[in-house]
């Protein structure tokens, strides 16, 4: 229920589609965000009560996803599966070096949930992955 930046953990890349450590939040805002997605979904109970809200500081530096092309464009990392299949994931820590954040919007979200040669399926909604806990603050 309140923001504990020294909480979040360094982002690393775990040969999946999302990082570990960070901070998962979406914009209270979005047509699609992770508070609409826990209600299709039926996945948990997303309301004032069990959160907080957080403002990106105006010097924060976020590499927005806005589309495949954006995707594309972005540091990536190959990984093999098996002999011959090779899946390409974000390389959250080269972004993290240069990125406090990382902005997959509404549009982005849906060229990139099933794309190729690289998606982001898994980022189920509007996500803002916070890599510096820094960046930002709670706002009541």
């Amino acid at each position: 229920t309140e923001y504990k930046p020294e909480l979040v953990q360094p982002v690393k890349n775990e040969n999946w589609v999302k990082s570990k450590g960070g901070l998962w939040t979406s914009p209270v805002n979005s047509e699609w965000g992770w508070k609409h997605w826990c209600e299709a979904e039926n996945f948990r109970d997303c309301n004032e009560e069990n959160s907080f809200k957080l403002l990106l500081n105006f010097d924060a530096k976020v590499f927005i996803i806005d589309s495949l092309n954006d995707l594309k464009n972005a540091p990536l990392v190959d990984y093999k599966i098996g002999s011959s299949y090779k899946k390409m994931y974000l390389d959250f820590e080269t972004l993290a070096k240069t990125y406090d954040a990382i902005w997959l919007t509404e549009k982005g979200q849906s060229q990139t949930h099933l794309s190729h040669p690289i998606d982001l399926y898994g980022w189920d909604c509007e996500s803002v992955l916070i890599m510096n806990p820094y960046c930002c603050s709670e706002v009541s």
